[in-house]
């Protein structure tokens, strides 16, 4: 979580990140089209002070109305591509933060 004194400045940087990393990874050719509904869908939860959301994958697939085995592919498929980074932790959900070559 980032603490500055800024008038918001580094929520509203953190909001053209994220608009540029769902441009980049709706282009993304390792990417298939379910990593990146899952991707976006995580990426609008993430708000600017904290620039990561937390979420179990039960979770994500109850609110998308996917399954919980779509939800861990396209995770997977993020992560390996690159394009986000996920903190697992036993008996917590996942922490999902993004992350592109240019950030």
């Amino acid at each position: 979580m980032l603490k500055r004194n800024d008038d918001g400045q580094a929520a509203k940087e953190f909001y053209e990140k994220r608009r540029a990393w769902a441009e980049y990874a709706c282009t993304h050719a390792e990417l298939s089209d379910r990593a990146f509904r899952v991707g976006f869908w995580l990426s609008r939860r993430m708000n600017g002070d904290d620039q990561c959301c937390w979420y179990s994958i039960p979770r994500i697939a109850r609110e998308m109305e996917r399954s919980p085995r779509y939800v861990r592919y396209a995770v997977a498929e993020l992560r390996d591509a690159g394009v986000m980074l996920v903190v697992e932790q036993k008996g917590k959900p996942n922490t999902y933060l993004l992350r592109a070559p240019f950030f």
